[in-house]
């Protein structure tokens, strides 16, 4: 199912199957639980965390 991260109605990123996200400090950290090796981050825009929410892209 797709989700992304928004802030303030921006698209930050596109969230891989199996990707799980969490604020660490000034940055979105985005790890895969099945697999150790996989993370990656981003910044999170304006260092605003309160305007970041997660949405499902999918349809009824």
């Amino acid at each position: 199912m797709p989700m992304i991260i928004m802030h303030k109605g921006d698209v930050v990123t596109e969230l891989q199957d199996g990707e799980e996200w969490q604020v660490v400090g000034d940055k979105i950290l985005i790890t895969k639980p099945s697999d150790p090796k996989h993370s990656r981050e981003i910044p999170v825009p304006d260092g605003d965390v309160e305007g970041l929410v997660e949405v499902w892209l999918g349809g009824a």
